[in-house]
């Protein structure tokens, strides 16, 4: 990385940390989900963009994540609140082993389909079993404040210093997950994804490379899910359901697939678009339907492609800095 390249990286971490100087609480607020749900799309898109595997049921470990951190705040008592997210990140971990095992053995459409059936299994169990889950009433979470030696407390309660602890922990899920995608492994899941018989034939484990990177984006997943109960202070089996399973579907869809962030960047436009849509017209989820069938005919390199480098956008800008310089 050249001087100029770390001097910007450097700028863009220290703008972000002060973001909450700059945005007033409701700003904030969106900020932070913009955070867990750009984790929670980048981890989808481990599976789909990286491995070529188009998994409905992503909202499983998302939602086991957020229930692992609010029971365990809530039984354990003195936990900290890192210590409850390594234990959604676990439980994420297992769920994704388990869970993995037998999707990974299918192709297509059945693994698609697996998925799903493993995630709307887990709703069931969330909304039935109210004596621990408490049914669609949703887990109350109780989030302990953060003390930090030498430095203070981060206050829970406080937008800002909820924000702080977010951002932390996504830009190093988000540091974890781009080093996996550059590694020996990581190449491989890029070979199996263009011919899985190939890789193979190369000496590759197709089935236990699957595995590996089912876990881990079930892990990202499940800290995202683990941020997001702690932030509402409340998990619900609608965490688990089909409609979250797609919604980051299209956030990745909507970002760009080829791209490692583009995903986050699909999440923050439809966490906005959703937000500004909701406030001007109730048939907001029509015009996000509609949006996402352009995105898919039209424009399936998603935002990423077509504002990069090759993309129509930048050719565009290119021909009229042409012309005016004629």
């Amino acid at each position: 990385m050249s001087l100029r390249a770390r001097g910007l990286a450097v700028s863009a971490l220290l703008a972000l940390y002060a973001l909450p100087w700059a945005l007033d609480v409701v700003r904030l607020r969106m900020a932070i989900e913009i955070l867990y749900f750009g984790l929670f799309a980048v981890s989808f898109n481990l599976l789909f963009g990286y491995a070529g595997l188009l998994s409905f049921g992503h909202a499983a470990t998302f939602g086991v994540g957020g229930y692992t951190v609010g029971l365990a705040l809530k039984h354990i008592a003195g936990l900290p609140l890192l210590a409850a997210l390594g234990l959604g990140a676990l439980a994420g971990a297992l769920g994704g082993v388990l869970i993995g095992f037998f999707c990974v053995r299918l192709r297509g459409t059945y693994f698609a389909l697996l998925t799903l059936a493993f995630s709307q299994f887990l709703y069931a169990v969330a909304l039935k079993w109210r004596n621990v889950t408490r049914g669609d009433d949703g887990l109350t979470v109780s989030v302990p404040d953060i003390s930090l030696p030498g430095l203070g407390v981060l206050r829970m309660g406080q937008p800002a210093h909820f924000y702080w602890l977010a951002l932390t922990v996504v830009l190093i899920c988000l540091w974890a997950a781009w080093r996996f995608t550059r590694t020996p492994l990581g190449n491989a899941v890029l070979l199996m994804r263009e011919n899985d018989e190939r890789a193979a034939f190369l000496g590759y484990s197709v089935m236990s490379t699957k595995l590996i990177v089912f876990t881990a984006a079930a892990t990202l997943a499940a800290v995202a899910g683990g941020l997001f109960a702690s932030f509402q202070r409340l998990i619900s089996p609608t965490s688990l359901d089909l409609p979250m399973g797609t919604e980051v579907v299209f956030m990745a869809v909507l970002g760009g697939t080829s791209s490692f962030l583009g995903p986050f960047l699909g999440a923050t436009v439809y966490l906005l678009l959703q937000d500004w849509l909701s406030r001007t017209t109730d048939r907001w989820p029509f015009l996000l339907g509609l949006l996402f069938v352009l995105m898919v005919l039209y424009a399936h390199t998603g935002l990423t492609g077509l504002l990069g480098r090759d993309g129509p956008v930048r050719r565009l800008w290119t021909r009229r800095q042409a012309e005016e310089t004629a």
